[in-house]
């Protein structure tokens, strides 16, 4: 019996099987660890996450986000009116200070800055429409000015747009006079000139002392011009022999076809007053 226990094949039994006994028992004791830490662990989190839910009063229902961004839209869109009405109202001061200094002389002038939206392709004297209309104050007889001076009259006006009839057509008829010598006549409009950018200063008196390089204007003798516009210079004296008359060849000082910024003079002193010669 003895020999038998200190045989070496016993010896490695019973090793093996102690070895077995302490590891299961080792393996026991961690698996309940681990799992009791787990759970413990999980349920921790889970009340924290519950309290924090609870405690934070910051978060917001889905009728409330939504009556949120309803309102952060509604000032979004009045603030891009708002800068839709800036650009609008910057980009007319800046059209009307193109004719500064014509207001700066006649600070009785009421100015409506137009810009040209259409030209009439069938009209051979430089007819166009502008973006403006009686909403703006504008009405049919309007002297409309360039520039650099007096380019025609409102013809027609609906509530946003109005026609120009230019000074190179012969419906216009305006009263006016050279600077340097008073000679007095009519601007009206040629298709003898028109495609040159040029039109007459007609029914001169036979003894008149008007030469090249006079500058013509608006008299305001009819009460539908103001005085002192500006209409063009003289570039050549004529004769004719149809109606025995003299006339003058005037060149208004803006491109008549290729003008762009207008404004319309809607009011001024002395309107429809008819002028009396003394």
């Amino acid at each position: 019996m003895k020999e038998f226990f200190k045989s070496t094949k016993i010896k490695i039994f019973l090793s093996v099987l102690l070895v077995l006994i302490m590891l299961s028992v080792f393996t026991r004791n961690v698996q309940n660890n681990v799992v009791s830490t787990t759970v413990n662990a999980v349920t921790y989190g889970l009340s924290k996450v519950t309290a924090a839910a609870v405690e934070d009063k910051s978060v917001k229902s889905y009728d409330e986000l939504k009556e949120e961004n309803e309102l952060l839209s509604q000032a979004n869109r009045e603030l891009r009116a708002k800068l839709i009405d800036y650009h609008s109202v910057k980009e007319e001061n800046t059209r009307l200070w193109k004719f500064y200094g014509l207001k700066k002389q006649n600070e009785d002038f009421s100015l409506i800055p137009a810009t040209v939206l259409r030209r009439d392709s069938n009209d051979e004297f430089g007819s166009f429409t502008i973006d403006k209309g009686t909403s703006s104050d504008i009405s049919t007889g309007d002297p409309v000015i360039g520039e650099n001076g007096l380019v025609g009259w409102i013809s027609e006006a609906d509530v946003y747009t109005a026609k120009v009839v230019t000074v190179l057509s012969p419906q216009t008829s305006i009263g006016a006079v050279d600077k340097a010598t008073g000679d007095t006549g009519i601007i009206t409009g040629s298709s003898k000139y028109a495609d040159d950018n040029r039109t007459m200063f007609s029914k001169l008196d036979s003894d008149n002392k008007v030469e090249e390089g006079d500058i013509i204007s608006s008299s305001g003798s009819a009460g539908i011009y103001p005085k002192g516009l500006v209409l063009g210079e003289v570039k050549e004296i004529g004769y004719d022999t149809y109606d025995t008359s003299h006339y003058a060849v005037i060149e208004p000082y803006d491109d008549i076809g290729k003008i762009v910024d207008v404004a319309v003079i809607s009011d001024y002193e002395g309107q429809g007053e008819i002028l009396v010669k003394e």
